[in-house]
């Protein structure tokens, strides 16, 4: 119903009609709390669930495994570090990271159990003869899921 400005209508009806002047329906309490149940089960599994998060590549790793100088570009003696962080902890156990030159062949190929709770899990790439000039890319997989990618450059 809605409320209007009635002049010419009695003071009387206008109090039996008020409290029908702002009023909504509201749901029966069973149906809230199971939409409400059925909400916290569906943030409880989401938050759960294994997830890549905070990936960095740079030329220095500190405490917790975290990039301490990021960076895209290197020289060619440089050591390439990819750092990976994880939430949730339902799902893969491991993280694996595959190094591609710019040709798409694979130089290098690594996997790692997840880490604890704030615990990154850091990768590196350090050929003994140093990288060619070029682009290179490092992809990411959490189990078998290709999870991220990042490219980078070596240059002289």
């Amino acid at each position: 119903m809605a409320c209007l400005f009635l002049p010419n209508v009695p003071l009387a009806v206008l109090v039996v009609l008020s409290p029908a002047c702002g009023r909504f329906d509201t749901p029966n309490t069973a149906e809230t709390a199971s939409r409400m149940s059925d909400s916290a089960r569906l943030a409880s599994a989401t938050l759960a669930e294994r997830r890549v998060s905070n990936v960095m590549i740079g030329r220095r790793v500190g405490p917790g495994n975290h990039i301490t100088e990021p960076t895209f570009q290197f020289t060619p003696q440089d050591t390439v570090y990819v750092s990976v962080g994880t939430t949730g902890t339902d799902g893969a156990s491991t993280l694996s990271a595959a190094w591609r030159a710019q040709t798409g062949e694979v130089l290098q190929q690594s996997t790692l159990p997840v880490g604890a709770a704030g615990e990154n899990v850091a990768f590196q790439l350090s050929p003994p003869k140093g990288l060619k000039a070029g682009t290179y890319k490092v992809v990411l997989f959490l189990g078998s899921d290709s999870v991220d990618t990042k490219v980078f450059a070596v240059k002289k």
